[in-house]
């Protein structure tokens, strides 16, 4: 079946900036195929199967929840029933972002037979992986919302900005996705960093603790984690009932879009030499 799109003239400076919008529209049912076979392929022959994608965030959560809740009496704010929620809220986005940057360095080295063997766009292969992640993120966001109406009784209705907070967030982990996949071709060693990176990046974030309890001297340097916006953000749209910070999430989107269209343009420029080092 043939994936029929209109036809946009595209010249000059404005094609780089739109490439990856306009590549993954005009493959999306390729794109969506594949991403319903990957999160089939994910848990399958398992007993649970996608039960797996909600209990692992829950086990997660579990686990913090007693070391900081529990044996550390940590505490956010003055009440206690939420101290699990806003460390859930922080924990799914970054286990999001550590999904996709943990797969994408053997991304293309894992599927060599689309690189040598039959005429591919490659270009989705990223986009899948980043695809499987999202549909786990919003299961767990579900869970995330079921269980704030469970505990408190009632959702702000500022939940209708979770999607323009985690949209940037998005952007910034394909834009990111595209450049581990092509460098880890050329680079086997950044499959080994990635996983180490994930780490750095949640403990120097405000998921486990709030921003207050950082001396002001060391906070700029949270500023400077891709999580930390989305993860205050996201806590602010669903837990406490309050507006984005649209000019900082502008910049943000800003920042992330950069990203997608820098990412995109070197898998583009490089995907070429793939077969060679293959």
């Amino acid at each position: 079946m043939t994936d029929r799109v209109l036809s946009i003239p595209l010249r000059g400076a404005w094609l780089p900036l739109v490439a990856p919008f306009v590549e993954l529209r005009r493959h999306r049912l390729l794109l969506y195929r594949l991403v319903v076979r990957d999160v089939s392929l994910r848990y399958k022959g398992s007993v649970l199967g996608f039960l797996w994608s909600m209990l692992n965030p829950l086990a997660l959560l579990a686990l913090f929840s007693f070391v900081f809740g529990v044996v550390m009496h940590a505490r956010w704010g003055s009440a206690q029933q939420n101290f699990s929620l806003v460390i859930y809220s922080g924990l799914i986005l970054f286990i999001f972002l550590s999904d996709v940057i943990n797969k994408a360095p053997t991304l293309i080295v894992q599927n060599d037979n689309y690189v040598k063997k039959v005429i591919f766009p490659l270009d989705v292969l990223p986009a899948v992986t980043v695809g499987g992640a999202l549909v786990n993120l919003l299961l767990a966001m579900l869970i995330l919302l079921a269980g704030e109406l469970l505990l408190t009784g009632a959702l702000p209705w500022t939940w209708i900005f979770a999607p323009l907070v985690v949209l940037p967030l998005l952007m910034l982990v394909l834009g990111v996705a595209y450049f581990l996949a092509s460098l880890g071709v050329y680079l086997r060693d950044i499959a080994q960093v990635t996983g180490i990176l994930a780490m750095v990046l949640m403990y120097l974030s405000p998921i486990l603790y709030p921003v207050d309890m950082v001396p002001p001297e060391y906070r700029g340097w949270l500023d400077l984690n891709p999580l930390t916006l989305p993860v205050n953000e996201l806590r602010q749209v669903t837990l406490q009932g309050g507006f984005p910070h649209w000019g900082t999430l502008g910049l943000y989107a800003l920042f992330a879009y950069a990203i997608l269209v820098f990412g995109y343009w070197w898998f583009m420029r490089t995907k070429n030499g793939f077969a060679d080092v293959l």
